[in-house]
């Protein structure tokens, strides 16, 4: 593959982003340390769900190199991304696709070593930009295209972790300084409605 370097930068961060498009704030690295872990969850795995159906879809052809290189890094940034911001859940419904998903992509190492990816002791993607630029496309196609059940299973699994953790979210009162009414003077809690699901 041909890809032109200096346009490859402003257009990774802009398909970034756009897979971030619920929380875009979660896709730069120097922000994300201000955003709570549960929303880094669904950040994480609706854009890594969004990643591998691009994944699927996408032109294997050396006039794609930008598109497949950009989707590629993508895909290992928002890897890494869910792995670490879904470490501290004591879901089981968020923490057994995260162990299945982990297991997936450590059962690929082979292949995606062969295309400049590797996967470290502890689960954790980096890439070798040169290896990647001179892998051919049918090898790239034959990992992630719609012919194979990798990007499939990734979408399942980052799927349900998205739902297990937006359930979480919507469920969990925002924090506003008090644990309960009680901590309240002067509150009559005998009209408080409980909202918990």
């Amino acid at each position: 593959m041909n890809i032109n370097v200096n346009s490859s930068a402003s257009s990774y961060n802009y398909i970034l982003r756009n897979y971030y498009s619920k929380n875009r704030n979660a896709s730069r690295t120097i922000l994300r340390s201000n955003i709570d872990d549960s929303l880094l969850v669904t950040a994480d795995s609706d854009a890594l769900s969004k990643i591998s159906k691009a994944l699927r879809n996408i032109e294997y052809s050396s006039d794609n190199g930008v598109g497949i290189y950009n989707n590629v890094k993508a895909f290992v940034d928002t890897y890494n991304n869910l792995s670490a911001s879904s470490g501290s859940s004591v879901s089981y419904d968020i923490t057994h696709p995260q162990k299945l998903l982990k297991s997936l992509v450590k059962s690929k190492a082979d292949e995606l070593e062969e295309i400049g990816i590797s996967v470290s002791a502890s689960g954790k993607l980096s890439l070798d930009k040169e290896t990647l630029i001179k892998s051919s496309p049918s090898k790239l196609s034959k990992i992630f295209s719609s012919d194979s059940d990798f990007t499939q299973k990734i979408k399942y699994y980052s799927s349900k972790i998205y739902k297990a953790s937006n359930l979480i979210n919507l469920s969990t009162p925002p924090d506003t300084g008090f644990s309960g009414t009680s901590s309240i003077p002067g509150t009559d809690t005998s009209s408080v409605i409980d909202t918990k699901v």
